[in-house]
């Protein structure tokens, strides 16, 4: 059976983004038709550019119209010569194919694939085409500072948001009660719509919405390699001292002796009490409301800092907030100043996380149900920026902080919390963790512009905030790679080589041959090449540790096969690669290779090794 032919047809219709002016010029190079042949391919008929092709050719030449802008259609011919109208496969009238990718979709001014913008890339790709430099613009776009500083736009919206709350409780307060008084019908029927319109079970949307998490946690952690031991450890001594130590001991003495400040200060025990009054608490809810917060921000915190320097951080900012509890109530308010609990030393972890986290979401769980939450807590997940919940915990203590002083009696430690955040913040500052968190933050983004993992994330946007990174730090693995990896998308590209071996040369240099070995593979798949030959020798020992002798094959031909490689890296290699390809079956392969040892290197140990073979062969 012979194989099937096709024609391209045109019919006057554009690709999304251009002009018929344009196109005409366009088709008018490339085809040197005249205007009276030019008038009839726009006349709206259908008209034959090509016949006879088979499919390859056929897609060629489609792939080089589109190009021009012009939409034509390829048709499959019957035996006869004449079109198969139900092969036909035009996209539908509303429909836009990228002039890059060559993505469909319904509509849009950007690619929703490959994300560029239709108009500028028709503008870049017609002077590329006409031989002329990237167009400037006459009156550049005006840039506003937000654009440099997107952090400091980030923040303030966060500001923003915890102004708008402020607001709202002052001035819709009386509202707020009636609005909870019908919120569990209004929710449950906006889960019963949301439902119906996602063709979705209500359980399964419902569940999506609701939490039986006491309290606040971070969303969508994706840091689980590390646990937080440090963190555990903290709430199980906590645990430890109400349960097992308090519980048991005389309430006087520990007054005496462990609370900041002991009601018997002595030269001993005072400053033994501003660490052992950090492990002290006056009831359950004291212990397991702190103990809930200390694990909501401390595993997430612990995980990015480090252990010892989180267990550092926690200590310290214990001992600030008791010093500056102990400073406002005994010297400024002039009362007693006694204090115990995690607390301050657990807003000094919410300090650190305001900076060093400032970018996550946070769940914040809503009861729904009223009183009927204490014997069925299920609450709603509210999401907020960290820095808004934060901020507002913080505001919160500042209002009962400065109704103390005013005479306002409290229970509440306010200024232990304050004192404690503040030192918590300004650790971060001087460690520079917030220098980290741009850069986790903006890896985020590059990350689910790759992989696609959050709806509207563009490969532009990607692209902006890793090279945001690379700016201030262009040693950065992760952002290289991912770079890269956007680079090199549709198609292998000089910059993503370029990248691929400016993130190997820094793995290798860092000793993360794991990493290393992966990003290899990943490189060699799209260029079908090396590096440089004492890197290849280094990852085909790594990959010949891991067992893969695929890989390994790999890297050796690269060596045996570079005209570069010489010496006894060259030596090693050739022997290596046939002892390789031996061990895979392929003796004929191993001896040409094996020959070329005994011919380059007659006097080495492996010549000698491999006539002593022969010899007893």
């Amino acid at each position: 059976m012979s194989q099937p032919l096709y024609r391209i047809t045109f019919q006057g219709k554009l690709l999304y983004g251009f002009e018929q002016n344009e196109v005409r010029d366009n088709l008018a190079k490339l085809t040197k038709f005249d205007e009276k042949s030019l008038d009839r391919l726009f006349s709206g008929d259908v008209v034959t550019l090509k016949k006879d092709l088979d499919s390859l050719t056929a897609q060629r030449y489609k792939e080089v119209l589109d190009k021009t802008g012009a939409h034509c259609d390829m048709i499959l011919q019957q035996e006869d010569g004449s079109s198969d109208q139900a092969s036909q496969l035009p996209p539908e009238e509303t429909g836009i194919t990228c002039p890059k990718c060559g993505a469909a979709q319904q509509f849009g001014d950007s690619c929703s694939r490959c994300g560029i913008l239709f108009s500028k890339y028709r503008q870049r790709q017609q002077r590329i085409n006409e031989g002329l430099p990237p167009a400037q613009d006459t009156q550049p776009a005006q840039i506003s500072y937000f654009d440099h500083h997107q952090e400091q736009l980030f923040i303030l919206k966060a500001f923003g948001v915890i102004l708008a709350i402020i607001l709202l409780q002052a001035f819709l307060s009386q509202f707020i009660g009636l609005f909870l008084l019908f919120f569990p019908v209004i929710f449950l029927v906006y889960i019963r719509f949301k439902a119906a319109s996602e063709d979705r079970s209500p359980t399964e949307v419902l569940a999506e919405h609701i939490t039986l998490m006491p309290v606040m946690y971070t969303a969508e952690e994706r840091k689980k390699e590390h646990v937080a031991w440090v963190t555990y450890s903290l709430i199980l001594f906590n645990l430890f001292m109400f349960y097992g130590f308090e519980m048991n001991t005389d309430p006087l003495f520990m007054a005496n002796n462990l609370m900041f400040l002991p009601l018997q200060p002595t030269v001993l025990n005072v400053p033994i009490s501003l660490f052992s009054s950090m492990f002290l608490h006056a009831n359950n809810q004291h212990l397991w409301g702190n103990m809930l917060f200390l694990w909501a921000v401390g595993t997430v915190v612990e995980k990015r800092i480090g252990p010892k320097r989180f267990i550092t951080f926690y200590l310290l900012t214990g001992i600030a907030a008791n010093l500056c509890f102990l400073i406002v109530h005994g010297i400024i308010i002039g009362g007693p100043a006694h204090i115990i609990g995690a607390s301050g030393a657990i807003a000094g972890i919410m300090g650190l996380y305001a900076v060093r986290c400032y970018f996550k979401s946070m769940v914040f769980p809503l009861p729904i149900l009223g009183i009927f939450s204490l014997f069925l807590p299920i609450s709603l997940k509210v999401r907020l920026n960290a820095l808004v919940l934060i901020g507002l915990f913080f505001l919160a203590d500042l209002s009962g902080g400065i109704g103390q002083i005013t005479g306002h009696a409290s229970m509440v430690g306010h200024w232990a919390h304050i004192g404690g955040m503040l030192c918590g913040i300004g650790l971060a500052m001087a460690f520079k963790l917030s220098q980290q968190a741009f850069e986790e933050r903006h890896l985020e983004i590059g990350s689910n512009s790759v992989h696609k993992q959050s709806p509207g994330m563009s490969l532009e946007s990607g692209e902006e905030s890793l090279n945001l990174i690379l700016k201030e730090n262009p040693e950065n693995v992760e952002a290289l790679l991912l770079l890269a990896q956007i680079k090199t998308k549709f198609r292998a590209t000089p910059e993503g080589e370029q990248l691929y071996t400016r993130a190997l040369g820094l793995l290798l240099k860092e000793n993360r041959l794991p990493e290393a070995a992966t990003t290899f593979v990943e490189f060699h798949r799209l260029y079908l090449k090396g590096i440089d030959g004492r890197s290849l020798y280094r990852l085909a020992n790594y990959f010949n540790q891991q067992n893969e002798l695929e890989h390994v094959a790999t890297c050796l031909e690269l060596l045996c096969n570079d005209p570069q490689t010489s010496g006894d890296l060259l030596e090693k290699s050739l022997y290596q690669y046939g002892k390789v390809l031996e061990s895979l079956g392929m003796e004929d392969a191993a001896e040409h290779y094996f020959c070329r040892i005994l011919d380059q290197f007659p006097n080495s140990p492996f010549s000698q090794k491999l006539q002593l073979q022969q010899q007893r062969g």
